[in-house]
C-alpha cells in the first residue's frame, strides 16, 4: 500500500508539472515569434501555408487545403490543425518555430494517412 501511495504521488507531480509553457495565456506578448510566417510542406502531399502568430500565441492562417488554427508556446513548440468544412480538420502540424525566423516540423493526416515535413520562414 505504501508503494502505491508513492507511485500515485509521483504520477501526480509529473502530471501537474507538465504543459505550462504550451498555454497561450502565458505567451510572451513581446515574443519574436509574433508575426507572419510562410511555410512549405512536403511528403505525400506538397503545398504552401501562410500563418500568423498573434501576441497571445494563437496561430491562424491557411494552407492549399484549407484553414489552419493552433498555438505556439514561448519556447516555440507549435501545434496546429488544418482542413476544411468538407473534409474536416484532419491534418496535424507539430514542430518548432525559432526566434531566428525559421521553423520546421512534421505533419500527418488522420483521414488519408499521409505524412511529411514542413519548413517555415518569418516574413
Amino acid at each position: 500500500m505504501k508503494n502505491f501511495i508513492y507511485l500515485f504521488l509521483a504520477v501526480s507531480i509529473i502530471a501537474c508539472s507538465s504543459g505550462g509553457d504550451n498555454n497561450p495565456e502565458d505567451f510572451n506578448p513581446n515574443s519574436e515569434l509574433i508575426g507572419e510566417w510562410n511555410a512549405v510542406y512536403n511528403g505525400d502531399e506538397n503545398g504552401t501555408a501562410e500563418l500568423v502568430v498573434s501576441s497571445s500565441g494563437v496561430i491562424s492562417g491557411f494552407t492549399d487545403e484549407g484553414s489552419v488554427s493552433g498555438t505556439v508556446s514561448n519556447n516555440g513548440n507549435l501545434s496546429a490543425t488544418s482542413g476544411n468544412v468538407d473534409t474536416g480538420y484532419d491534418t496535424t502540424f507539430t514542430g518548432t518555430l525559432q526566434t531566428n525566423g525559421t521553423g520546421s516540423g512534421s505533419w500527418s493526416s488522420s483521414l488519408s494517412g499521409y505524412t511529411g515535413s514542413w519548413t517555415a520562414t518569418k516574413q
